[in-house]
């Protein structure tokens, strides 16, 4: 007979993780919308340009801290696992704090090098605004990437429930006395992921170690590096994608397209509570079980989110100028039909990553360098000639076809490395400078 409670009790960590996400996404789906509706298509625009740039400097820290982190720490005993999070922890707040100066620095002189839409938005209040909002979204969300892979998934829940339920009551604020604008936006994103960041970690008091940051990061390096090309990479086929076609139409064509994938964006839970379990779990497999261990855990995963996407991504299709009208206003049902787009999008997405997870867990990220490639090719080359007769329409057709090249591209290559490693090649799994290095 099954045993309900053992089962609970068995997986707690994951729907915690579950239930984190669904605050995390949940409240940006509800900032997406109240920042859409408030500031209307034009400055809606510009604040996803912007985002968008955030987004883009974050992937630094997804492939530099992040992915090294949730691969390799989970392999490794708890002594050595403590003293490689310290050393983590100090290359974080080395990469961020550059990364948020960098911001500045570049975000200053942009106006004065090219001025024009979309940059003469890019005032010395918003370029401030955004590098602090930078710094402290990095702080903070290394803060719950280090619970999940502690498997302090309620401990990430709590802080997370504070940092976003506080940004959406501020920004509710904001717009009820009237201050509510692009600065205002990233100012209150700012405050409210220091306070939660600084909260966890006066709680925590887990201190960088900065003498293992390098061992960190040279051990990481590899698998770092081609992580951050990739991303570079998938970046120019997707949101690079989305800058220039805004900066071809004009940016409310920035708001319309974001404005329908925040139609789909609670799916979004379950994407990022696979990138906080999956890679961690199948780390684990991989290292007990091998590659069949690996293979039968990512199939069970698959199968399970299939099966809860696509009845979602159906009904928002279906029902997408109802959805856009009561979601936006009616100045928003033109961009109603690039919700079908966003939905296709989704769905690819999802198994696009399922692949990446399998090429992380057994070090194949070469690959996923070259699915980058394949990816930003194919986006370009349609959005060469699709924006400009399109318009909106043309930038969701260059994101949908670089997501289905980069699927096809991928799978290809991650079967013939299972072949190999069936043969009996066997993928390194552990990082051991950290625990050899000296203090």
């Amino acid at each position: 007979m099954l045993n309900v409670g053992a089962l609970i009790s068995r997986h707690r960590h994951i729907n915690w993780a579950l239930a984190d996400q669904a605050v995390v996404s949940g409240s940006n789906f509800v900032t997406g919308i109240l920042l859409a509706r408030f500031l209307g298509p034009q400055s809606f625009g510009v604040y996803v340009l912007l985002q968008t740039a955030l987004a883009y400097v974050n992937s630094f820290q997804g492939a530099l801290i992040f992915q090294p982190m949730m691969s390799a720490a989970p392999q490794m005993a708890e002594k050595e696992k403590s003293r490689y999070l310290q050393g983590v922890f100090a290359l974080q707040l080395i990469l961020s704090v550059g990364l948020a100066g960098l911001a500045w620095v570049i975000g200053t002189s942009v106006h004065e090098i090219w001025g024009g839409e979309p940059t003469s938005s890019m005032t010395p209040a918003v370029v401030l605004s955004l590098s602090c909002a930078l710094l402290a979204f990095q702080l903070q969300d290394w803060l719950r990437r280090y619970y999940f892979v502690l498997e302090m998934s309620r401990a990430a829940f709590i802080n997370d429930v504070l940092n976003y339920g506080g940004q959406v009551g501020v920004l509710g604020l904001a717009y009820f006395f009237g201050y509510l604008d692009v600065v205002t936006a990233f100012w209150i994103m700012a405050a409210a992921c220091f306070s939660t960041f600084l909260f966890g970690f006066l709680r925590g008091r887990v201190k960088p170690v900065f003498s293992d940051a390098r061992a960190v990061l040279r051990d990481g390096w590899r698998t770092g590096r081609d992580y951050l090309a990739a991303w570079q990479l998938q970046w120019v086929g997707s949101q690079g994608v989305l800058v220039v076609g805004a900066g071809i139409v004009g940016v409310h064509a920035a708001g319309g397209v974001r404005a329908a994938e925040t139609i789909v964006g609670p799916l979004n839970i379950l994407f990022q509570a696979l990138e906080n379990v999956v890679p961690v779990v199948a780390a684990r497999r991989y290292d007990s079980g091998g590659l069949s261990g690996l293979s039968s855990y990512l199939y069970r995963v698959t199968m399970w989110g299939t099966a809860l996407l696509l009845p979602i991504v159906a009904a928002a299709a279906l029902f997408s100028v109802p959805l856009m009208r009561i979601v936006y206003g009616e100045q928003y049902v033109i961009y109603a039909t690039l919700v079908v787009w966003a939905a296709a999008s989704v769905f690819l997405q999802f198994y696009l990553r399922v692949v990446f997870f399998f090429l992380r867990t057994v070090m194949a990220t070469g690959i996923i360098v070259r699915s980058g490639i394949v990816m930003s090719v194919s986006s370009i080359s349609i959005a060469a000639f699709a924006v400009r007769e399109y318009n909106e329409t043309g930038i969701m057709l260059a994101l949908l076809s670089s997501m289905a090249a980069g699927l096809i591209y991928s799978a290809l290559a991650a079967r013939k490395v299972a072949s190999g490693l069936e043969r009996g090649a066997r993928a390194p799994r552990v990082f051991d400078s950290v625990a050899d290095s000296p203090r």
